[in-house]
Formats: C-alpha cells, sequence, structure tokens
C-alpha cells in the first residue's frame, strides 16, 4: 500500500511539473480532489503489462496538457477510464468536479466503443464519421488522439496479432482524423509508429536512407540557415530559423508517389523561419528569392488560400549556388502553433475563466466540416450539409458491432437490418438496457438490443408508419400480403369493379383475357390473382389497376387515351348555349375544349366522343386530331354566337432581347383592353427572347389584331398562335 502512495504521489509531482512548465494554471485543491477520487476507482487495476490504471491516464493527462487545450481537458484525461469501473457514477463525477469534467469524461467514455475488434466489414470512413458524430466536443476528440498517441508509444510490449490490429485502426480511423484537424505532430508520430509495426521492411529502408546522409544534409541545412539569418538581420527582420527533417512515412509516401529513391528527394530536411507578423511573411520571401533562385512550379501560398484543416505558411524551393535545391517555409508563430497543433491551438488557457470564447465554440461546427473533407480536395457547403443533416445514426449491437441506419430509424429498422426473421419475431426492444417502444427513434451510440419471441404473430401494418428504411419496408408489406392474402384479392376484386363502372364499359368486356392476358406480361406480376392482391392491399390503387388496362384496350381498339381526356378543360352542359357550341344532333351535352389546341370561335372545329366524358372539341389543324380514331367516333359541332363570352388561347413571341420588352408588351395588352391570363418570358444563350402569352378573346379577328399589334412593336420579329 505504501509503494503505491508513493507511486501516485509521484505521478502527481510529474503532472504538476508538466502544468507548471507549460504555464497552465489549475486549482490545487480541485487537482488533488480528482486524483484521491482516481485512485479510490482505479485502486490497484492494471493494464498492459503491469502499468497501473492510473499511470496510464496521468501520461494521457500530460500529453493533452502539452497540446494546451485548456486544464478541463487535463482533468478529463485523469478521470477518463473511469467509466469503466463498477464505482463509477456520472452524477457523482458532476457533483464532486462540474458538469463541463463530467460530460467530457461521459463523451470520451463512448468513443471506447469504437474498435476495429470483430468489425473488419466496418469500412474506415464509417469509423471515422461516427467517431465524429460521436463527440460533441472537439476537445472530447483531441483527448482520444492523446490516449491513441500513448497506447502507441507503448504498443511494442503487446504480442505481434494485437499491434497490427492497432495499427491498421490507428492509420485508417486516428491519423486520417489528427490530419483533419491540422495535428501535424500527433497524425506524423501515430503513422509512423504504425508504419513501423504494418511495414517493418520498408521503415527500415527509409531510416537507413535517411540516416545514411544524415550528418551531409545537417550540415548543408545549416549552412543554408546561416546565409538566411545573416540575410534578415542586414533588413532587420526577427525570425527564428532552424531546420526540419520529415517524418518517415511522410518520406515513404512521397518516394511512392515520384517513383524515386529516398537520396533523390530534396526536401528531406526543410529551413522553416518564424516570423511575428503576415507582413514580414511576405518580407523574407521576397529577400530569399532575390538572393536564390526559386524553382518554376514549387511555390505554395497557403497564407493567402489556407488548406481546410487551417494550415498556413509559405513554402517555397529553391536553388543554391551549388544548383542543389532546398526547401522554405515561411510563417508567423501563430500560424506554426496552428501548424504544429491544429484546432488544439486555439484552445488557449485564459486565467480565471473555465468558459471557451465564442471562436473557440466554432470549432465545433469546424470538427463536422473538417470530416467530410475529401482528402485531395474541398467539399462544397451544400454537400457538407447534406451530410450532416440527412444523414445517418450509428447504433451498436450488444456484441459492439456498428450499424448505420437512416436519421429517425427506429428498432424496427434496425431489427430488420439484422435479419428478415428477427424483424418477424419481434416483440419488444432494448435501448441501453431499458424496454422502449419499438417506434422509439435511435439515436448515436444506443446499445440496441431486439426481444423476439417464437409465439409473435409477425409485424402489423401499423409498423410501416415508423420504419425509415426501404428495405424494412419492403419485407413487412411482403409478410403481411401472405398473412391475408385471400382477403385482399376479394376486396382488390371489388374496388376495381367499382371504378370500371365509371368507364361506361362493362366488366365482361374490359376484364376479357385479350385484355388482362397482355397487361399480366407487361407488368410485374406473376398472375391475376397478384394483381388483385396489391390492389386490396393497398400497393397499387383502383384507378391505376384500371389504367393498365385501358391501356391495352387502347393498343387493341386504338382508342384515345384517358389521360389526355382529364386533360381537357370540362365545360357544364347546364350553362345556356353551352359556352357557345352546339353538337349535332345530342341536346344537353357534356362539352369541354381540348387543352392541346383551345379553340376559339372562327376556329374550324371538330368534335370528339369520348368514352363517359361527353365531347371534346380539337380546331380542325390540332395536331392530336391525326392519332385519334374520327371514323365512327367524330361528330359536327359548329360556334352559336353569344355575346360576353370569352375563351382562352396562347401565343408564342419571339423578339430580340432588350431592356423593357416585357413591359412594352403588357402595356399594348392593357391599352388594347385585352385580358391576359398568364405571361412567361424567357432568354436564350443567342439573346433571344421567347414569350408565352395566354390571352382570353371573344373570337378569331380578336387574337389576328392582337398579334398584328405585338409585330409592331420594336425588337419583335415572329408572332405565333401556339399549336
Amino acid at each position: 500500500m505504501e509503494q503505491q502512495l508513493n507511486e501516485n504521489e509521484k505521478l502527481f509531482g510529474e503532472l504538476i511539473d508538466v502544468l507548471n512548465e507549460q504555464g497552465m494554471k489549475f486549482e490545487p485543491i480541485l487537482m488533488k480532489n480528482i486524483f484521491d477520487y482516481t485512485s479510490k476507482i482505479y485502486k490497484d487495476s492494471k493494464r498492459y503489462k503491469g502499468e497501473s490504471t492510473l499511470s496510464h491516464s496521468v501520461h494521457v493527462a500530460i500529453i493533452v496538457a502539452k497540446l494546451k487545450i485548456g486544464i478541463e481537458p487535463v482533468y478529463a484525461a485523469i478521470l477518463h477510464e473511469v467509466p469503466k469501473f463498477e464505482d463509477y457514477s456520472y452524477k457523482d463525477v458532476e457533483i464532486k468536479f462540474g458538469k463541463e469534467i463530467a460530460t467530457l469524461v461521459k463523451d470520451a467514455s463512448k468513443l471506447y466503443l469504437l474498435n476495429y475488434d470483430g468489425q473488419a466489414d466496418v469500412e474506415a470512413d464509417k469509423l471515422r464519421k461516427m467517431f465524429m458524430a460521436i463527440a460533441k466536443d472537439i476537445r472530447v476528440v483531441i483527448l482520444k488522439l492523446a490516449d491513441r498517441l500513448y497506447n502507441m508509444r507503448n504498443i511494442y510490449e503487446e504480442d505481434e496479432e494485437y499491434q497490427r490490429l492497432k495499427a491498421t485502426e490507428t492509420m485508417n480511423v486516428y491519423a486520417p482524423i489528427a490530419h483533419r484537424l491540422g495535428m501535424s505532430e500527433v497524425k506524423s508520430e501515430l503513422e509512423d509508429i504504425s508504419f513501423n509495426i504494418l511495414n517493418p521492411e520498408e521503415f527500415e529502408k527509409v531510416r537507413n536512407s535517411v540516416e545514411l546522409g544524415k550528418e551531409e544534409r545537417k550540415e548543408y541545412i545549416n549552412y543554408r540557415i546561416e546565409q538566411i539569418k545573416s540575410l534578415l538581420e542586414k533588413e532587420n527582420i526577427k525570425a527564428t530559423i532552424y531546420g526540419r527533417p520529415k517524418y518517415y512515412y511522410s518520406i515513404y509516401k512521397k518516394t511512392k508517389k515520384n517513383n524515386c529513391r529516398v537520396e533523390d528527394l530534396f526536401d528531406l530536411y526543410a529551413v522553416r523561419v518564424i516570423v511575428d507578423s503576415v507582413k514580414d511573411c511576405y518580407s523574407v520571401l521576397g529577400i530569399i528569392h532575390q538572393n536564390f533562385k526559386p524553382m518554376p512550379g514549387r511555390f505554395k501560398d497557403y497564407i493567402a488560400v489556407p488548406k481546410t484543416n487551417m494550415y498556413q505558411s509559405l513554402h517555397t524551393t529553391l536553388f543554391g549556388e551549388d544548383k542543389a535545391p532546398f526547401e522554405v517555409q515561411i510563417r508567423t508563430w501563430d500560424m506554426h502553433n496552428i501548424a504544429e497543433y491544429g484546432v488544439a491551438a486555439h484552445f488557449l488557457y485564459k486565467e480565471g475563466s473555465t468558459q471557451m470564447t465564442d471562436s473557440d465554440e466554432m470549432l465545433n461546427w469546424i470538427r463536422k466540416t473538417l470530416e467530410f473533407e475529401q482528402e485531395m480536395g474541398e467539399v462544397s457547403y451544400s454537400d457538407i450539409k447534406v451530410e450532416l443533416f440527412g444523414d445517418e445514426v450509428f447504433v451498436f449491437t450488444p456484441k459492439g458491432e456498428i450499424k448505420s441506419l437512416p436519421k429517425g430509424a427506429t428498432p424496427i429498422d434496425y431489427a430488420y437490418n439484422i435479419h428478415q426473421h428477427i424483424g418477424e419475431m419481434m416483440v419488444g426492444a432494448k435501448i441501453n438496457g431499458k424496454m422502449v417502444p419499438i417506434t422509439t427513434k435511435l439515436k448515436n451510440t444506443d446499445v440496441v438490443e431486439i426481444i423476439t419471441s417464437k409465439t409473435s404473430s409477425g409485424p402489423k401494418a401499423d409498423w410501416l408508419k415508423h420504419v425509415k428504411t426501404n428495405s424494412a419496408k419492403n419485407k413487412i408489406v411482403s409478410f403481411l400480403k401472405k398473412q391475408s392474402k385471400e382477403i385482399n384479392i376479394e376486396k382488390g376484386i371489388e374496388l376495381l369493379d367499382k371504378e370500371i363502372a365509371k368507364t361506361g364499359i362493362t366488366k365482361d368486356e374490359l376484364l376479357s383475357e385479350k385484355y388482362i392476358k397482355p397487361m399480366i406480361e407487361n407488368s410485374r406480376y406473376k398472375n391475376v390473382e397478384e394483381f388483385y392482391e396489391n390492389i386490396g392491399f393497398g400497393v397499387l390503387t383502383p384507378k391505376k389497376a384500371l389504367n393498365k388496362i385501358l391501356d391495352e384496350y387502347k393498343k387493341i381498339n386504338k382508342v384515345e387515351e384517358p389521360e389526355k381526356i382529364e386533360k381537357f378543360a370540362v365545360i357544364n352542359a347546364d350553362k345556356s348555349n353551352y359556352e357557345g357550341v352546339v353538337v349535332e344532333g345530342i341536346d344537353n351535352c357534356l362539352v369541354k375544349f381540348a387543352k392541346c389546341c383551345n379553340p376559339i370561335p372562327g376556329d374550324d372545329i371538330i368534335g370528339y366522343i369520348t368514352y363517359g366524358k361527353g365531347v371534346s372539341v380539337h380546331r380542325i389543324d390540332c395536331p392530336n386530331i391525326s392519332s385519334l380514331e374520327l371514323t365512327h367516333k367524330s361528330i359536327n359541332v359548329s360556334w352559336k354566337k353569344k355575346d360576353n363570352i370569352s375563351y382562352g388561347t396562347k401565343i408564342i413571341v419571339i423578339a430580340n432581347d432588350r431592356n423593357n420588352l416585357s413591359v412594352d408588351i403588357l402595356k399594348m395588352l392593357q391599352d388594347t383592353k385585352v385580358k391576359i391570363t398568364g405571361f412567361t418570358a424567357k432568354a436564350t444563350k443567342e439573346r433571344e427572347c421567347i414569350i408565352d402569352i395566354t390571352l382570353e378573346v371573344a373570337s378569331v379577328e380578336e387574337l389576328q389584331r392582337t398579334i398584328k399589334n405585338i409585330k409592331k412593336i420594336d425588337s419583335v420579329y415572329e408572332v405565333k398562335r401556339a399549336k
């Protein structure tokens, strides 16, 4: 016990020393209370190869402290393992240490559910997306990255299989997240450790090649540093200048990309110049370019156009007097902090304040947008918006496997996602260990368990109102149809009979085999029983079912499609003079004007008898007349003179596009007292203006006068009646 106390005191002192070195203010009493609480919770628990849980947590806290994201995440790092222990209570942590720390610990604990174990079929991109969706606070992501970095530094004590599993997970999930958050130091170290585990031979080749000429390169870079320092001192520019070697995995990727050897790379070491202002950055660039020849195509201005992970710097590659190239990076101290620590650089600790600034709060949005950035470019705001707000909800099976479902999905969707048999036997559901209605909407990180029973009667029709996935809907529909097939067939026949009665065609005629058989062959139905079953179940409406049969009826008998008839404006026969049209030999007849040609008094017209729809009136030059069977269905119609009746028609105006053209046309129509019921205008690439005008006129003569007046308007070169 005494030895454990001494170890705890040593760990406590080590963390305090780091906090003091980093200039971070903390509350000694709160820190001591957190240490005492974790010591009590962790007791003598051990982790890898005998390391105590407290030692692990404190060393993660030290990494977090060096990232300077505030003192609260440091407190949370010490506590981040406590949710794994039975004595842990969120309320207890909240009461003892405050809501902010308690929430950080709680959210961090959720991320421990995410690993590759047993999930080889889950895409790395989905894991990254879920990782970012779970973490409501960017500091939780950084805390988890610090935890992974510490674990990877000590992973060589584990067996080879475990090393490869965690290295793969780190390379595919954690390193890309660190990259997208701009945390280059963390990202590069994670990549190098993983690279060494996953591809040790290539790692050794790169390291040996780098080490082989290391001293010569260092000497060369130091020479260039002294040259640049001398040039800047002459211009009184204060700067910190040093050489920076590349990381091994970064070098390896460059050799593969450029298909070259390590020794062929000229930027193994970069000269970094850090100054106090953006103005000084460009001044340094000018001085360097005056004294060294820049390599064409190798200058990048990431200050004017920052990378999407907030990285800013000037990059240029230069030739020395010996013609050997070398790279120079120029940035301010603020840019340098962001380049090294990414979003973590924005969390500057403020003495006496535990709140994040407004700009820091915006990082919660940055976190999300960065996650959906493409590796070699940017995505649009609309793409990000779709990803964030139209997106998925990630839940776990009791075994910890990830399931991705649409936002708003319920346990019903989840059950059918697992297997159709599970959905059909479902009688209840648990979320996070608690029984819930099966219509409950799922949330990120929910652990979902489906309760099944062999005596289940199967899905109910009401379930269809609560499912989001099409696969679940289709499976439920299929099940319900099988359960009530005979009832649905009878109901389908009854509904279709009622719809047929409206056509004026006898049931025996319309349902004869010569129409039904080709209809079934041209549809997805196996037989006529399935056709009726779909009507009865409600998948196919009686009207749509009838139209399928009428399509075949029309083909064989060459009759006009009902859809065309329905587009006509029906005029009630009860109106006197039948709106000015006389139908030969028929009194009190239903009349409608065909919308395809809009006949008006003065036009030569013809009547066409339709099934149960009265007589449709067309212009004799209507383009649709040729497709209608007029031999036994045409009928003579004529205009009957009647005052104060107007008829709708449409004209098309084509003109050279100019300002106020539409205004001039509308003014002329107003002056001549022509009633306008529709007006649309559009300009073409050829600077033409095409205007569609719907008018109400009393006769062809009035329409012709209107067309003549429009032609007089400047820029108009064609006016025609729409066909």
